[in-house]
């Protein structure tokens, strides 16, 4: 059984890149292949390393935790309401100017 050394959230787009670049030395066992596909089929911002960039913007402008910066970079929220229920695990308050940056933010990098 293979031993976890470290652990690291990553948007689905980062997940495509790295099952690709294994896909192309090894064939995929078949949970790497539904992951592959799920992540490809899923992911709203293509790029990898504009998906990082959002992850990071969110973390510096609006002082999210990364792994709720990961969720909203995944998930791509169109409105307030969804990006409230990503956010209510948190217990600070965001008021209606920060749901829509946030939504600004992601928009900006997945075009």
């Amino acid at each position: 059984m293979p031993r976890i050394v470290s652990e690291t959230n990553l948007t689905l787009a980062e997940i495509v890149e790295i099952l690709e670049k294994e896909e192309s030395k090894r064939e995929l066992s078949t949970l790497e292949r539904y992951t592959l596909d799920y992540a490809r089929k899923f992911a709203k911002i293509k790029d990898p390393q504009s998906a990082r960039k959002a992850v990071k913007q969110l973390m510096e402008e609006m002082g999210l935790p990364e792994e709720i910066a990961v969720q909203l970079v995944n998930i791509a929220p169109r409105d307030p309401g969804e990006v409230r229920l990503i956010l209510a695990p948190l217990t600070k308050v965001f008021e209606e100017e920060d749901l829509r940056r946030i939504i600004e933010i992601i928009k900006s990098y997945s075009q």
